[in-house]
């Protein structure tokens, strides 16, 4: 479909940022662990967390007990983390260290290496449960070969695995700027995330597009500075109520380059 809000002028733009998640790569949930719980099957990676803190020989409760706190800390920290007016990021470790807060069995002066062995057991499913569209290589490679520099700006509390998905994507090797909640300490729609991305792709926010999935994070994020914004919408969702809308609505990524006025790859014209 046509972006909404019409095409952009020549030499408009002088960057691109896009969100990383769902957007540039994309989670599969069927890729998650599949357990059993109270007799419900349910895609989670608490499992392979307490079985890589079962397997270092730390003294955990049963599966079953051990994925109610897993729940209960995780509720509380995401709902801390929604409430923060300036959108303030915790970190997956923190969220780790609260967990094993509540494992009383671990002594205070191991729980620290513990987290670490639950956190990196619960990344490495979250990785394997990414899938990556090669072709968003390409779509980068155009821009970046039409003189624009190009940014991501990515929610994730644990900037080392995303640099991981990065670096296997071959994503790295093509942006100039990458500005991780975990590391920047603030999330997205935080107006602080967006004018550090324009500052670091050396151009003013009115001269950045940004490229997301999610309208709270990347619309209303930076709508908040004054960037242009393309909204990912691949089902056509409404504009939730009272919105403004963004200046560019696109339902394929490489939609991206009609606003830019350049060519898909191969050489077909965008639309």
């Amino acid at each position: 479909m046509p972006p909404k809000g019409g095409g952009a002028p020549g030499g408009r733009f002088r960057a691109v940022a896009f969100d990383l998640f769902d957007t540039l790569v994309d989670f599969d949930p069927e890729r998650f662990p599949l357990v059993e719980i109270d007799g419900r099957a349910e895609r989670t990676t608490s499992r392979v967390a307490w079985e890589a803190l079962y397997g270092a020989g730390y003294l955990v409760p049963n599966y079953p007990a051990f994925h109610v706190i897993w729940l209960e800390v995780s509720r509380v920290v995401w709902e801390e983390r929604d409430r923060d007016p300036e959108h303030r990021e915790v970190s997956s470790l923190d969220r780790f260290l609260r967990l094993m807060d509540r494992l009383v069995a671990i002594p205070s002066a191991g729980r620290r290496a513990a987290a670490e062995v639950a956190m990196e057991a619960h990344m490495s499913a979250i990785e394997n449960s990414t899938t990556f569209d090669r072709s968003h290589l390409a779509l980068l490679d155009r821009i970046r070969g039409a003189g624009l520099a190009l940014g991501l700006v990515s929610n994730f509390d644990h900037a080392p695995a995303a640099r991981r998905i990065l670096d296997r994507s071959g994503i790295s090797a093509l942006v100039d700027a990458v500005l991780i909640s975990e590391e920047e300490g603030y999330r997205k729609p935080a107006s602080r995330l967006f004018l550090r991305a324009a500052e670091r792709l050396g151009a003013a926010p009115g001269e950045v597009l940004f490229v997301g999935d999610t309208f709270e994070s990347d619309v209303l994020g930076p709508q908040s500075v004054g960037m242009p914004c393309a909204w990912l919408n691949r089902r056509g969702e409404p504009l939730p109520g009272g919105a403004s809308p963004p200046d560019f609505e696109i339902r394929r990524l490489e939609e991206t380059l009609g606003i830019l006025g350049l060519a898909l790859p191969g050489g077909r014209p965008a639309s």
